[in-house]
């Protein structure tokens, strides 16, 4: 039932959704407490920017967080609406994104990871903006401005320039400039932010300490109940894993592309988080921007109904246990 309801495309979900997102941030806003991750200690130029101006785990910080994530939640669905390559519009992307909030209470104040990653999902837009346009596609430039901004906040997500490279491989034939023009988006903003230390500072020792500062190595411990959770969640991603690999040769050409390109958004995720030591569980928060579209697809496909709505109200239910758990046992 829960399910059906998720899936419906009635106007009226998504104020079911905005209902639901205040019900999941609501003990965030009762008791903003404090944040156990590095962002507000070291926090990058443009996010120390916002931090002056809002602390993080005010109530004011809480309420732009639960904005901008659903905000992100309904780019997702608008980019499914712009490309169509799952097939059917639906509210469910939003709904998944927006329980993935429950994993980690900390995300729930002002972060800059998730504000980096509509910076990303941006990007991605472009970047599918590109496909079959033969002429020299500035879209490419646009991603990498974008990554670069975003990285002014969040330094891992610089690591996603890559998927500029990889997304014009899959989505086009590339010239020599086309591999050129990302680095020039992606280091516009950084030089000119440089440039403004510099100025501002005399040299850029400032600058250079900020990034230095988010070098250090860092991880973030969560519960067991996380990992019970996590185990469930690749189970559940191993079986939309396998549907959708049965089902792509239904699909068009642009819609098996458009998911190969998540593919790499979700492996590049999993990569920084085991192999960059300053990288730690908040990259769950790029991973659910594919994970919401392959889960999606798996749950509208799914060809038992009841299965379906079982297997999405333990993804629910499990997220929203790990909110609740320590006030509960």
């Amino acid at each position: 039932m829960l399910l059906k309801v998720f899936k419906s495309i009635q106007p009226s979900i998504i104020f079911l959704i905005i209902i639901m997102a205040v019900g999941i941030w609501l003990n965030t806003f009762l008791n903003p407490g404090t944040s156990n991750f590095f962002f507000n200690e070291h926090p990058m130029p443009l996010y120390g920017i916002l931090i002056n101006f809002v602390s993080p785990v005010s109530i004011w910080g809480t309420l732009i967080t639960i904005i901008i994530w659903v905000i992100h939640g309904f780019l997702l669905v608008r980019l499914n609406t712009k490309f169509f390559f799952i097939n059917e519009r639906t509210y469910l992307p939003a709904a998944i994104f927006i329980l993935s909030g429950c994993f980690i209470a900390d995300l729930q104040s002002l972060n800059p990871v998730i504000i980096s990653s509509i910076f990303l999902l941006i990007a991605i837009e472009r970047l599918m903006d590109s496909y079959r346009n033969t002429n020299i596609s500035f879209s490419s430039f646009d991603a990498g401005l974008l990554i670069g901004t975003g990285t002014l906040f969040y330094l891992n997500l610089g690591f996603f320039l890559l998927l500029v490279w990889i997304g014009l491989l899959i989505l086009r034939p590339v010239n020599w400039r086309e591999w050129v023009v990302p680095i020039l988006g992606f280091c516009t903003p950084v030089l000119l932010t440089a440039a403004i230390y510099y100025l501002l500072n005399g040299d850029l020792s400032l600058f250079i300490g900020i990034i230095q500062d988010n070098l250090i190595p860092f991880k973030y411990d969560i519960s067991q109940f996380h990992y019970y959770f996590l185990g469930y969640l690749a189970l559940i991603v191993a079986f939309a894993s396998f549907q959708i690999i049965r089902d792509l040769i239904k699909k068009k050409v642009r819609s098996r592309k458009i998911f190969l390109i998540f593919w790499w958004v979700f492996s590049i995720s999993v990569i920084v988080f085991f192999f960059v030591p300053w990288a730690s569980f908040e990259m769950i928060v790029f991973g659910f921007i594919p994970l919401s579209f392959l889960l999606t697809n798996y749950f509208i496909n799914i060809r038992v109904k009841w299965f379906g709505e079982l297997s999405f109200f333990l993804f629910a239910g499990g997220l929203i246990f790990i909110l609740f758990a320590d006030k509960i046992i």
